[in-house]
């Protein structure tokens, strides 16, 4: 399934003044340009992954009557997906979409393209963390077929906290895929930083 389909259903289900959290490498490209929403927040210019969990946690316990929809790569989410049963123990009604392409996706695409199809430490499982989040207590489903989206998100908005493991595929390039590890966009700080850095030392 294409990324897209994620932000296609969640059009569909979305309240107006919904709370949209976004947070991985790839799915971060796609959602910053799919991702409907008029309050948003990401991991930033410097991919601090991991961030999505957290974010969502808090977003729903400062404003308890608003949806909060995170979606998040699966790498990403496995920096702090245990903190799901922190938002099932404080009724954080957060739902966290997992765009499941068994991947860190930009780097195994840079690997491919750039260092002779080498792909090594990029690839992870089509884990269930469906089954994960059912554990701790949370609504959860595991979707792979694009038709049953829309309800499974209604349906967890409806018993947040819930998760929806979302089955997508690795050959969907994203507007970041083809930059490589290194890119970093014009007028961000780093290059105060690098330019601050390289002054000092001379």
């Amino acid at each position: 399934m294409h990324p897209n389909r994620i932000f296609a259903a969640l059009r569909e289900v979305l309240a107006p003044d919904a709370i949209a959290i976004a947070d991985g490498g790839d799915i971060l490209s796609f959602a910053r340009m799919g991702l409907p929403a008029t309050t948003y927040l990401d991991s930033g210019a410097f991919g601090c992954l991991g961030v999505g969990v957290p974010y969502g946690v808090a977003a729903a316990l400062a404003f308890p009557g608003r949806q909060v929809a995170v979606v998040t790569g699966d790498g990403a989410f496995g920096i702090n997906a245990m903190e799901i049963d922190t938002a099932k123990r404080h009724g954080a009604r957060a739902v966290f979409i997992v765009a499941n392409n068994a991947a860190w996706n930009i780097e195994r695409l840079d690997q491919e393209m750039n260092y002779g199809g080498r792909v090594v430490g990029t690839t992870l499982q089509y884990a269930d963390y469906a089954m994960m989040a059912r554990a701790f207590g949370l609504h959860a489903e595991r979707v792979t077929d694009p038709a049953r989206l829309a309800p499974a998100l209604a349906e967890a908005f409806a018993n947040a906290p819930a998760l929806v493991d979302v089955v997508i595929t690795q050959h969907a390039l994203s507007s970041d895929a083809g930059k490589g590890l290194g890119w970093v966009p014009d007028y961000q700080a780093l290059t105060a930083w690098d330019e601050a850095e390289r002054r000092r030392r001379q």
